[in-house]
């Protein structure tokens, strides 16, 4: 038999109070995209005793995922990813209600993804803008905040919408159309020391198969947004950072900076 729910967060206490744990019980977050920053995001809100985690993609893991992605294995290689996500967090909390949207989020299952939810994370991948911009605005439609991240080699970016403030669209669209370049400008706006000008101009145009990275920024970027999710949903105080601004984070360095979006410029905290 399992342990029951407060035998499994016991380690919290101290670090929330229990009305704070039960108000995370109650927590519905949609995560869309669980693969390297969506992944480690569920996992750690599975750990934290959310109450309920709605998992949305429709990719299955690829042998190039076990490197840095949570429920990755030689095992699950083939495995529809919310799926496999799903079996990992029944591991960690039977307590916690799963949902999974093997379909990814589309039209026709934004809504079972979205409704209720009380936070969104967005784990997308960083070329399906257009998949972006259906969840951000139906998130904005419902009011609802969104925390994402990207990772390019050594650099991890961290942000997250407010519905009343600047929106996805102000980042990455250019005249009304997704653009691959403004998006890379506005989420990545310290490159990775690889990142030549030819190898911008591939990504731009969609022909890199695969953008390096490792576990280092997929558990960096996931851990920020559930500390930021905590910090703004159970806590009641402003998140770290709001769009457009971000924290950048480079893992071969070793500095967490603070990107002024408004005055384009990369400050030290």
């Amino acid at each position: 038999m399992a342990p029951q729910y407060d035998e499994l967060t016991q380690r919290n206490i101290g670090v929330f109070t229990p009305e704070q744990q039960s108000r995370i019980r109650s927590l519905v977050v949609a995560v869309a995209g669980c693969g390297a920053i969506g992944a480690p995001t569920a996992h750690f809100l599975a750990r934290l005793g959310v109450g309920e985690l709605r998992l949305a993609d429709p990719e299955v893991f690829e042998s190039s995922n076990v490197n840095r992605q949570f429920a990755a294995y030689v095992d699950t290689i083939g495995v529809n990813k919310a799926t496999a996500v799903a079996a990992e967090i029944a591991r960690i909390n039977p307590h916690i209600v799963t949902h999974t949207l093997t379909q990814g989020v589309r039209p026709d299952s934004i809504a079972a993804l979205l409704d209720g939810a009380d936070v969104v994370v967005d784990g997308i991948d960083f070329f399906e803008l257009d998949t972006e911009l259906l969840l951000h605005r139906e998130a904005r439609r419902r009011g609802q905040w969104v925390f994402t991240s990207q990772g390019v080699v050594e650099i991890t970016t961290v942000t997250c919408f407010d519905p009343s403030q600047p929106t996805l669209e102000d980042m990455v669209c250019d005249r009304g159309r997704a653009s691959v370049a403004k998006a890379i400008a506005s989420f990545v706006p310290v490159l990775p020391k690889a990142a030549t000008p030819e190898l911008l101009a591939r990504a731009e145009a969609g022909e890199l198969p695969s953008v390096p990275a490792d576990v280092a920024g997929s558990a960096f970027g996931g851990g920020f947004l559930v500390e930021d999710i905590m910090r703004v949903v159970i806590r009641g105080l402003p998140p770290r950072v709001v769009a457009p601004d971000l924290y950048v984070f480079n893992q071969d360095e070793l500095w967490l900076r603070f990107w002024d979006a408004r005055h384009g410029v990369c400050r030290e905290q």
